[in-house]
């Protein structure tokens, strides 16, 4: 754990514990709220859109903006902004009340700040510390995430349970406080000299440093395979638990708990430094067996075997979303994070937007397992290609 010896990176790597349980307590509770108030599943979906969709349609603009802006100033006004924002909703929701429109006008707001804090974080952490750390940094933040993803949901379940949504809300916002404070410490490298440009002329910028870095470039292509088919799947767990299996929310919550658990083990692996360094043979070989293990998956009838590869897609999904990020972030100059990684996250999210609502739409009308079969037939022998193909470094 080399980066949490740069005081700068340990501060805000402490801050953005609580800030990451808050993002999924306030992911959770609206749409908690979502179901509460209309009783409706198209509803709830709806609300989860908004809260995802601007990072793909303003995620590349806010890129631009952050590589131009003071990163310390930004990281409080999307922290500040977000807090505001869940205040806003606790008073709203503990006074009047928030309706269908109040709710789905809060998810778009937290869409869209989030569409902007993501190539906020991706390019601070890296500037709080020497190049040779940056995989590190990377492999922390991964670690951090998926333990907020097992940990969050439950808690959040707790406090509505034992408070109520609208206190939920409010401590959601108080998570957000540490990072405003922590901001003092943080001491990130000096971009320099950065003539003006435009929204157009610095995402060309973004996309030609891609067409001239290899690692990148094809660590992009293999984000997108793993994102479509891998965690595509992983979007379908209802339909596995009781569609195919009949397990209900029992089954539903262990197949999560599969899923997490193979992304835990995943995130440790990558921060022990297993498999860093450009595009590793180790990612590589890990992102084919991800994507076949579909089709074993699909000819499993026991439950079990479902439990056991998705275990598999969960670590797979994240040893390959992590070793990836990193090659892109090693080689990545400071003046161009903001903007190359705000496109890795347009592919990540696109993708699994795209493999979910694909395989999805073939499972209803061929079911789910003859479609993971298949998937996994196609899917491998595409990252097969993709694989070999790839190089471990980019060219200085």
């Amino acid at each position: 754990m080399s980066a949490l010896s740069h005081q700068g990176f340990r501060a805000y790597f402490l801050a953005a514990i609580p800030l990451v349980q808050a993002l999924w307590a306030q992911r959770v509770t609206i749409g908690w709220l979502a179901w509460d108030v209309t009783g409706s599943a198209a509803f709830v979906g709806f609300v989860a859109a908004l809260g995802l969709a601007p990072a793909i349609a303003a995620g590349p603009v806010f890129g631009v903006l952050v590589d131009r802006a003071d990163i310390r100033q930004a990281l409080r006004l999307t922290s500040g902004s977000m807090c505001a924002l869940l205040v806003l909703a606790a008073l709203l929701a503990g006074g009047p009340g928030l309706g269908p429109w109040g709710l789905a006008l809060i998810a778009l707001g937290i869409g869209l700040i989030t569409a902007a804090h993501h190539p906020v974080r991706m390019s601070l952490g890296p500037r709080l510390v020497p190049r040779a750390d940056v995989p590190n940094v990377v492999a922390l933040s991964a670690l951090n995430f998926n333990l907020g993803r097992m940990i969050g949901p439950l808690l959040t379940g707790v406090a509505i349970a034992a408070f109520g949504p609208v206190v939920t809300l409010w401590l959601s916002a108080a998570l957000y406080l540490p990072m405003l404070v922590a901001v003092r410490w943080m001491h990130p490298r000096d971009l320099g000299a950065r003539p003006p440009t435009t929204v157009l002329g610095g995402l060309g910028e973004a996309l030609s440093y891609l067409a001239r870095a290899p690692v990148a470039r094809q660590a992009l292509l293999l984000t997108f395979a793993i994102a479509v088919f891998v965690r595509g799947y992983l979007e379908l767990l209802p339909v596995m638990a009781e569609g195919v299996h009949g397990r209900g929310a029992e089954g539903l919550g262990l197949l999560t708990a599969a899923a997490g658990g193979g992304a835990l083990v995943a995130a440790l692996a990558k921060t022990a430094g297993v498999g860093q360094g450009g595009i590793s043979r180790g990612t590589r070989a890990t992102l084919v067996l991800g994507v076949l293990g579909l089709t074993a998956l699909g000819l499993s009838a026991s439950w079990a075997a479902a439990l056991g590869w998705t275990a598999l897609a969960g670590f797979a999904s994240t040893f390959c979303g992590v070793s990836l990020q990193a090659a892109v972030q090693e080689d990545l100059p400071d003046a161009l994070r903001g903007r190359v990684m705000s496109l890795w996250v347009v592919v990540g999210i696109g993708a699994v937007a795209l493999g979910s609502g694909g395989l999805g739409w073939f499972a209803q009308g061929f079911g789910l397992m003859p479609v993971l079969t298949w998937a996994g037939v196609a899917g491998g022998a595409a990252a097969c290609l993709l694989a070999l193909s790839s190089p471990r470094r980019t060219a200085t």
